[in-house]
């Protein structure tokens, strides 16, 4: 049997594209120190894996009450700070807007002024 080009090069493409989406993270975490106000996100592929990343990077500059304030697949995770970054808000949501209005109204809670998005992840990164 022959396979033609254009028959392998479109079954070649479909592979390709499904394994991309098979790659793609689709859990987002993100994990607080109160001590120190860092922050450390991650996305991956279990919800397990991004809680581990998430601590790993809030205690890597040295903080020891990193605790993962929230997790979970097909959503987006936003931080606000405050411009004397002193005070901040999280939150999350099924869009990037969602999170970031949602991370801007916890920062505002604390009396906080000029709170702003400082970072937002979502998985998979296709969320809008």
């Amino acid at each position: 049997m022959r396979i033609r080009p254009v028959a392998a090069l479109i079954a070649l493409t479909l592979a390709l594209s499904g394994q991309a989406l098979a790659d793609e993270a689709t859990y987002v975490a993100a994990a607080y120190s109160k001590s120190t106000g860092t922050v450390g996100f991650a996305k991956g592929g279990s919800d397990a894996e991004v809680r581990a990343k998430a601590m790993s990077e809030c205690q890597t500059g040295g903080a020891t009450d990193c605790e993962v304030a929230m997790s979970g697949a097909n959503m987006c995770v936003s931080l606000a700070r405050a411009t004397s970054r002193d005070r901040l808000g999280l939150a999350s949501g099924t869009s990037r807007a969602q999170s970031q209005n949602g991370a801007i109204r916890e920062c505002a809670a604390t009396g906080a002024e000029g709170c702003n998005i400082h970072d937002t992840y979502c998985a998979p990164s296709s969320i809008l």
